[in-house]
């Protein structure tokens, strides 16, 4: 795969995990907060090797062998949890704000920053990485094209998870509180309205 294209793949990859940003931010209804737990699950699906094939000649000597691959799909699952106001899912960080948890709050913010920080330096990365390969394929002096290529190939990677490891802190299924901190959050809002019940929640991904 030459480097402009794996540099095209890369990049588009880790825009697709980026997460979708809330029209609006939730508000305060009334409603009781709750901490809902729950289960995501999904599939992938990849070629796995099922058998060998032997090719013969007309006197039925192997002259060569080939594989034969099939779909393989694999079920995954995964715990989750996630607030919620009334029957609203929210995101944390509207969330602590709702319960006025500045604490939670303000380490949910400082996450999300840190993510888009480490993201927007591996696309950087990337790029500069991408550039150094491709240009690496046109300098005739070995030396040069030599350092072009390892040191592109390396900072092409390295911005690539730090990309993608920032994606993940942006991630809404990423927490930057424990699942209890939440809890005792949604505990004393509900108790300052005077809700006593809690909400349990199935939602199927």
């Amino acid at each position: 795969m030459r480097p402009s294209i794996l540099l095209l793949s890369a990049l588009a990859f880790t825009g697709c995990i980026l997460p979708r940003q809330a029209p609006h931010a939730a508000v305060p209804t009334g409603e009781p907060l709750a901490v809902v737990d729950d289960v995501k699950v999904w599939t992938e699906t990849h070629k796995e090797k099922v058998a060998e094939t032997e090719y013969k000649d007309a006197d039925g000597n192997v002259v060569g062998t080939g594989s034969v691959y099939a779909d393989k799909t694999e079920t995954h699952a995964m715990k989750i949890w996630y607030p919620v106001q009334g029957a609203e899912q929210l995101s944390d960080e509207d969330f602590f704000k709702i319960s006025g948890d500045q604490a939670a709050l303000d380490e949910t913010l400082r996450m999300r920053e840190s993510g888009a920080r480490w993201h927007k330096r591996g696309i950087y990365g990337m790029v500069g990485g991408g550039v150094a390969m491709v240009a690496s394929w046109f300098i005739d002096n070995a030396t040069a094209k030599t350092v072009l290529g390892v040191g592109g190939g390396l900072t092409f990677v390295g911005g690539y998870y730090a990309s993608y490891w920032g994606a993940m802190q942006m991630n809404p299924e990423t927490h930057a509180v424990d699942r209890s901190i939440a809890d005792q959050a949604a505990r004393r809002y509900n108790e300052s309205l005077g809700h006593t019940v809690g909400i349990s929640l199935s939602k199927q991904f």
